[in-house]
């Protein structure tokens, strides 16, 4: 029956005048509880008079998650505010595309992302339990730096830790803030996912610059603190000598053309996955050498281990709140992150209060 309205309406416009459109919409993102109802407007701005009408659609990709009321708008030939009703029948994750049936009409792509949640209070503590796990992680370095501070020395913690920590933010930070800041990287990023939405939030380079922070002021302990005989390993050096050499080789295929620059961020967005697999063997291997774990603070440990439990967590509650689980694996560096800040941190704690409890 819609298609048959839509049919007749785009003969009725197409045999008059058509007016030229810009096409606003308050909010591109809504999250909606099951059975919820919420009013969304959108805004047409003609750029030149006619007495023709413009027939605007909504294509709902999956029609059994939402309802959109009503399914077509006539657009008059004046700058005027429309107002249509989004209501979630079913949990997940759905598409709105906002067209114009008359395809000769150039429209920029509009589009919505609708989200239905089974339980309010379920959306409301995923989204604490989020904040808590960036808290968790970014409060991690601060008992390391205090113990630093209180003994004045830094032996016990290995160089090779905090010397790959800080590449890895590094790299990590040089794909957050370019997909953030550079409007030629957001464009090529919308050319490719031309409905999809910035995958880097504010809070995301909150967190990195403040990670980079903490660590140079660790980095600044080693070089003023006593440090006995530690330097940085030939083990690490040759891994940083690897990731230099991967980024130069990234940068050169990108700057000939030969890959994209979206890519070559994705690429050292990786190098955070390698350095959180690889940063605390180091650590690991040290304390085993000399049976304690002494000079390297539990604190850090405890927090790293929270954060990756309280990242997972959200994973899995966003996963049945919104009858997703397939997306547990769709982002794959924070699940890998998250797993590894639980696996690796672990062993610490077995370390430290189990192995040598008595030396520490």
């Amino acid at each position: 029956m819609q298609a048959v309205l839509v049919l007749v309406l785009s003969v009725i416009v197409l045999a008059r005048a058509q007016a030229s459109y810009e096409i606003k919409i308050t909010n591109r993102e809504i999250s909606l509880n099951l059975k919820e109802e919420k009013m969304v407007d959108i805004e047409a701005i003609c750029f030149n008079e006619s007495n023709g009408y413009t027939v605007l659609e909504f294509i709902v990709q999956n029609k059994d998650m939402i309802k959109v009321e009503p399914a077509i708008i006539m657009l008059e030939p004046i700058n005027k505010t429309y107002t249509f009703y989004v209501e979630g029948t079913s949990p997940g994750h759905t598409e709105v595309l906002i067209a114009l049936v008359d395809q000769s009409i150039k429209l920029k792509s509009l589009y919505m992302i609708v989200d239905v949640y089974k339980y309010v209070s379920l959306s409301v503590f995923s989204q604490v339990v989020g904040w808590i796990y960036i808290i968790f992680w970014g409060t991690a370095y601060y008992p390391q730096i205090y113990l630093n501070f209180k003994r004045k020395s830094v032996v016990g913690l290995n160089f090779d830790f905090v010397a790959l920590n800080i590449i890895g933010y590094i790299f990590y930070g040089m794909f957050i803030l370019g997909v953030y800041f550079a409007p030629a990287i957001q464009d090529e990023y919308f050319s490719r996912n031309p409905r999809g939405l910035i995958p880097v939030k504010i809070n995301d380079v909150v967190y990195n610059i403040h990670g980079i922070f903490a660590i140079s002021v660790t980095i600044l302990q080693c070089i003023v603190y006593e440090k006995g005989n530690q330097t940085v390993s030939i083990f690490a050096r040759l891994i940083i000598a690897f990731i230099c050499l991967f980024f130069i080789i990234v940068m050169a295929l990108a700057g000939f053309g030969v890959i994209h620059w979206l890519d070559s961020l994705y690429f050292c967005s990786y190098v955070k996955v390698l350095n959180t697999a690889l940063k605390y063997l180091p650590q690991a291997y040290m304390n085993y050498k000399r049976k304690s774990t002494q000079g390297w603070s539990i604190g850090l440990v405890l927090l790293q281990l929270c954060g990756g439990v309280c990242s997972l967590w959200q994973m899995v509650l966003d996963s049945y709140n919104y009858d997703d689980w397939v997306s547990i694996f769709g982002n794959p560096t924070k699940f890998l992150v998250g797993l590894l800040n639980i696996v690796l941190p672990s062993f610490f704690i077995v370390q430290h209060y189990c192995l040598y409890r008595k030396r520490s």
